[in-house]
């Protein structure tokens, strides 16, 4: 069998990788996207079930190679029941028989098992594409989480800010109670914001840990890359059918076909072939030598069950294939949209919406401090600031998202 080129790339990383670089990478503290995919090769389970499913299959090519062993018979008979110790009349039979396949079953057994290991490597493949777009959403979700953690504590740092400089004015007479209670609520609000953002932010160190089978190490979790650019998505026509479940599924197809030939090859009478030497105690002289054969009769049963058994998986199987393949359609097309909408969107916010905010906060906050704005203004612009920046950060995690769902519907390794 060839080497399928994700086998070789998932070598080269087993080879490049190990307890001791992973251990290096965890010890860094923060990740980045390609150590996070490193990592997933090596210690992800479900890549580890699919890369174990695959060996049983090289082991389901050895079993379907095999040959019918021969039988070895040894037969004594003549013996006096009431005189055993009289062995003058014993009658000794040595007999080997070899059963013969006929109808070019062991061939047959062998492409239906050749074309099963190629879907289980394609399977494999496949895996490593779903877990690889996973991990991704995984990283930006926890990036995602990162950022709102920060801004939420600097969004409660500024409500701190400001509830000292109205406790200030309180005291100097330049301010009512009641603005101050409000003032104070709000910075409530901001911190119990900062707690939830925390929470958030382990959930999503969790969800990636589980990812890379590192449970232990979630909380020493954290990411080191940018966003994604944002650029505008490459013009492809993506070759669908030679994404992996596509040629899983067309693999299992042709062990579908393969699986009717060899159904109909039972119908051909195997034959069994055999030889005996007879050792007879009576005269030693006259032992003797034979030679056998037998077959089959289908008097009670022709194997038409099997047949007709493997017409159905065969069409099953071509279900399969069409599914696969408008599911891969519908997913690139579906994928691409959202894509492009979401990173547009993303834009949008980052560039324009959350630096008219800021600006339009910091003016805020100046005229509070020179009691040239109400303590609702300042609440607010406060607000309004931290709603922007969190829409941003949602936005940009939803893009890079869909960009990883593009890049796996279009079977490209690497992100836009």
């Amino acid at each position: 069998m060839r080497t399928k080129p994700f086998l070789t790339y998932i070598l080269l990383a087993a080879c490049l990788t190990g307890p001791a670089a992973a251990a290096e990478l965890t010890k860094l503290g923060q990740l980045h996207l390609a150590d996070v995919e490193q990592l997933l090769v090596e210690h992800n389970r479900a890549l580890i079930a699919s890369r174990r499913a695959a060996t049983a299959a090289e082991a389901g090519v050895a079993m379907a190679a095999g040959r019918p062993n021969p039988t070895l018979s040894l037969n004594t008979s003549g013996i006096n029941a009431k005189h055993p110790d009289n062995n003058a009349y014993l009658d000794t039979i040595l007999r080997i028989d070899q059963p013969i396949e006929r109808g070019g079953k062991r061939e047959l057994r062998l492409g239906v098992a050749d074309a099963l290991l190629e879907a289980s490597r394609s399977d494999a493949s496949d895996s490593l594409r779903q877990q690889r777009m996973l991990a991704r959403q995984a990283y930006f979700d926890l990036k995602a989480a990162e950022d709102k953690t920060r801004l939420s504590m600097e969004s409660a740092r500024l409500a701190h800010q400001v509830l000292s400089k109205a406790e200030l004015r309180l005291k100097a007479g330049d301010l009512a109670p009641s603005d101050v209670e409000r003032i104070r609520t709000d910075t409530l609000r901001a911190d119990s914001d900062a707690s939830q953002a925390e929470v958030d932010h382990q959930r999503a160190q969790l969800a990636l840990a589980q990812l890379l089978a590192m449970e232990s190490d979630a909380a020493r979790l954290a990411t080191a890359d940018p966003w994604p650019r944002l650029a505008p998505l490459p013009s492809v026509q993506p070759n669908l059918d030679a994404r992996p479940d596509v040629i899983a599924a067309r693999h299992r197809l042709e062990a579908g076909e393969k699986a009717i030939d060899l159904a109909r090859s039972q119908q051909v009478r195997d034959v069994t072939v055999g030889a005996q030497f007879e050792r007879n105690n009576q005269d030693p002289g006259s032992n003797l030598v034979g030679v056998g054969v037998s077959v089959p009769l289908f008097t009670g049963y022709d194997f038409r069950g099997e047949i007709r058994q493997a017409y159905v998986a065969r069409d099953s199987a071509q279900d399969e294939l069409e599914r696969v393949e408008a599911m891969a359609a519908a997913g690139f097309s579906q994928s691409t949209i959202e894509a492009e909408r979401l990173s547009e969107r993303a834009r949008r916010l980052r560039d324009e919406a959350l630096p008219a905010a800021r600006k339009a906060s910091a003016a805020v906050q100046f005229a509070f401090s020179q009691g040239a704005a109400s303590t609702l203004d300042v609440i607010d612009a406060r607000r309004s600031l931290y709603a922007v920046e969190t829409d941003t950060v949602n936005a940009l995690d939803d893009a890079a998202k869909a960009r990883a769902a593009w890049a796996a519907a279009t079977n490209l390794q690497e992100l836009p």
